[in-house]
């Protein structure tokens, strides 16, 4: 990508992200979850990168399966990427949602703007390093930390299914935005998409 188009997205992503700023805050306090990511396997078990993200409230029973009651919602990207491109990427992924998840519990408007801001940057870059590659969704599911084990969803949550194909399909639209000269009609699409998987996972943890 050349220096001008470079240019370009990035004066794109700073209107966006003006445009993009919640209607209004919400509520502060929260409490912090994790959310994983399967980036590959290591002598036949899975290999997860797990970020934490702050939510609004969580469920007194979450609907997790009976074999993993304490596991963190995980999601299993599928690409052509070594494991090295795929741990970049979906760090950007598990950054920008924790921005989005201070943002939606902040309650000043110019911290709100800032971290917004962050968390597309962070979209972005995700994009930018998988842009070798489509990303798609090969599984969701629950990750078993202390086994190393992956359990796919067997309880039919469809706020689950949804936060996963929200956060590719948003990736999808950043990486259209690489190589639009028009990018932001496709950053703001993205930032909805990304949005409504933040909203996903807390109503997964929320019930």
């Amino acid at each position: 990508m050349n220096v001008f188009r470079r240019l370009l997205l990035a004066a794109a992503l700073m209107l966006s992200a003006t445009f993009l700023v919640p209607a209004g805050p919400a509520n502060a306090g929260g409490q912090a979850i994790r959310v994983c990511f399967q980036v590959g396997e290591f002598g036949g078990r899975p290999i997860f990168d797990c970020f934490t993200i702050v939510l609004p409230e969580l469920a007194p029973k979450p609907p997790w399966p009976p074999e993993c009651l304490s596991c963190p919602v995980a999601f299993d990207p599928w690409d052509e990427l070594d494991i090295w491109q795929r741990h970049d990427y979906v760090r950007g992924w598990g950054e920008g949602l924790g921005l989005l998840g201070q943002a939606a519990l902040s309650t000043d408007p110019k911290e709100i703007k800032h971290l917004r801001a962050l968390a597309q940057e962070s979209f972005f870059k995700a994009a930018d390093i998988s842009a070798a590659s489509g990303v798609e969704l090969e599984s969701v599911g629950w990750a078993d930390l202390k086994k190393g084990e992956f359990f796919p969803d067997s309880t039919g949550n469809a706020a689950l299914k949804s936060a996963g194909e929200n956060l590719i399909a948003g990736h999808a639209l950043m990486q259209k935005a690489l190589g639009d000269p028009e990018p932001q009609p496709n950053i703001e699409a993205a930032m909805a998409r990304f949005d409504q998987a933040y909203l996903d996972i807390a109503e997964v943890y929320g019930g």
